[in-house]
């Protein structure tokens, strides 16, 4: 068996282990996937909305906000108008005159990190809850997961994310893998591991984000880095998956690929930034979460590697061909099925059905329709392969120091 074989086989067997321990993991608790702790109690809360240049979204987000049903007094909303240079802070400032629940700050540009910090700062919630400008919580969110911080060692609880507009192929097939994303952190949640608070909806313990000194405004995904400062520090992240929160996603390919590229960008600066806790520290952070991303991300690399490896040999290969197949010869009769060859496609079949059943189980529910296998294989083969071109540029831009233009 040569290094490259054997470099597909572990690959292998890790997407295999993963798979597997999604599927069992799902078996296991299906039943309790949408329970959430009833609250015996109703802290103090505040809603955080930073925003830069959202006129188009900012009303919708903040009638979303004023919808979401909470005992009467014992919630605030906080909107931090980011130096925006569009009508956004006169928008706000219609909703502050006829809301008295309702503050504004406006502030010069200084990034979304920096306006929660704000916000923080005047919050009179005993909890915080961060939503994004272009997002709409469903009325009952809070309601399904204030029960959670009856336990003190939970420190941040998130939401399920779904899309809002499904116009188009890219919009549709993001909603696919918004889905699938959150089921996946549901499953991570039932062993202890939600290691990413998404920004369209979470809401975390006031007093531990300030003694951890808020968000991180050098943190391209600040989101991301505070929940493994959270889980670093010893406390509890958990999900509520029957939480629903709506969020604009990028309607062209353009803006999905600049989303994507500060994902990764800010995953590998969070991974970098929490290096020293490989194997370390009193949970699962240590041992598991930090691992599990990192060999995603060094797998994803791998892949790519060898994908590119393999288009540039098989180019050369049946372009050379290319006068032989127009004189009658059989192009397949390069290809030599010997036994690694063999167990290679047997391992990979393996990982297409378990994947086919892994997102056939994430894509149901009683708020979804149901996915065609037609439209999980468009979603595997064809959206998930553009996953390449930002994770290309993500390595293209870390290589030339260059991230600057995607830290607000």
């Amino acid at each position: 068996m040569n290094i490259i074989t054997l470099v597909y086989t572990i690959m292998f067997f890790f997407g295999i282990y993963f798979l597997l321990f999604f599927i069992l993991s799902y078996l296991k608790n299906r039943k309790e996937l949408f329970d959430y702790p009833k609250p015996k109690k109703f802290p103090t809360i505040s809603f955080l909305t930073a925003a830069y240049n959202e006129e188009a979204s900012i009303a919708d987000t903040i009638n979303a906000l004023l919808k979401v049903k909470y005992p009467k007094g014992r919630k605030e909303i906080i909107i931090i108008n980011d130096g925006s240079k569009d009508k956004t802070a006169s928008i706000i400032k219609k909703f502050v005159e006829k809301h008295k629940e309702i503050k504004l700050i406006d502030k010069k540009n200084s990034g979304k990190a920096d306006s929660l910090n704000q916000g923080i700062k005047i919050a009179k919630g005993e909890l915080i809850a961060v939503v994004d400008a272009d997002s709409y919580p469903n009325e009952d969110s809070l309601y399904k997961m204030v029960g959670y911080f009856e336990d003190e060692k939970v420190a941040a609880v998130t939401s399920r994310v779904l899309v809002k507009n499904k116009k188009n192929f890219l919009e549709r097939f993001q909603d696919v893998d918004y889905i699938t994303i959150a089921w996946g952190r549901k499953m991570m949640d039932f062993i202890g591991c939600v290691y990413v608070t998404n920004g369209p909806l979470s809401v975390y313990r006031k007093n531990v984000v300030q003694k951890l000194g808020g968000f991180n405004t050098k943190n391209i995904t600040e989101d991301i880095e505070l929940t493994w400062h959270i889980l670093s520090a010893g406390y509890k992240t958990k999900m509520s998956y029957s939480t629903e929160v709506y969020t604009t996603v990028p309607s062209s390919f353009k803006q999905w690929i600049k989303q994507r590229i500060r994902w990764n960008l800010g995953g590998l600066q969070t991974i970098y930034k929490y290096r020293k806790s490989f194997f370390k520290g009193k949970n699962l952070f240590g041992y598991f979460v930090i691992n599990y991303v990192s060999l995603a991300f060094f797998l994803a690399l791998i892949g790519l590697i060898l994908l590119l490896r393999f288009i540039y040999l098989n180019s050369v290969l049946y372009l050379s061909l290319l006068p032989y197949i127009f004189s009658g010869y059989n192009p397949f009769a390069a290809l030599n099925f010997y036994f690694p060859v063999t167990l290679l496609l047997i391992f990979g079949l393996i990982f297409l059905a378990l994947s086919l059943i892994q997102y056939k189980i994430s894509l149901r529910g009683p708020d979804m329709k149901s996915k065609s296998i037609l439209t999980i294989l468009i979603f595997i083969f064809i959206y998930r392969s553009l996953y390449t071109i930002p994770f290309v540029i993500t390595f293209y831009k870390i290589l030339k120091g260059d991230i600057s233009w995607y830290t607000k």
